[in-house]
């Protein structure tokens, strides 16, 4: 058996410059990227309307929407990225996101969808949930209706 002798000065230095490269990658990703997701959700929660971040729709899946509101089964996503080469516009993502979107549609799940393009304006958020108060709406009414 030999015996272990040591770390190299060089080794040391290059332990060194690759966690500080791995830092400096995880912090730039964190700090540059907006929380539009929980804008929206602080919009929704401004306008009264009850929903979950992260709902996962599936049992027997990973799979989670950004926003869901489980009792109509409407599920809110925020597609990041797309104009910067993102994850959601990549192919093992992009082929994932489409299988979940395939099976919420097959689990009767309405789907809306947003991206970075859909920030531009003033009070986007609340433009945004506004469509999701109205699309509400409009469920309760079907059901009012079928009801009758």
């Amino acid at each position: 058996m030999r015996r272990f002798s040591g770390w190299t000065q060089a080794a040391v230095k290059k332990l060194g410059r690759l966690s500080q490269q791995r830092e400096q990658k995880l912090t730039k990703k964190t700090t540059n990227t907006p929380d539009y997701v929980g804008q929206i959700s602080a919009a929704l929660n401004i306008m009264g309307i009850k929903h979950e971040r992260e709902y996962k729709f599936l049992h027997d899946r990973r799979f989670r929407f950004d926003i869901a509101l489980p009792e109509i089964k409407l599920a809110i996503e925020f597609e990041g990225g797309i104009f910067a080469n993102g994850a959601h516009t990549r192919g093992k993502h992009y082929a994932s996101d489409a299988k979940k979107y395939n099976l919420a549609t097959m689990h009767d799940w309405k789907l809306l969808r947003y991206t970075s393009e859909d920030t531009k304006n003033i009070n986007w958020e609340f433009e945004i949930a506004m469509e999701i108060k109205n699309l509400i709406e409009g469920i309760n009414d079907q059901r009012t209706a079928q009801n009758i």
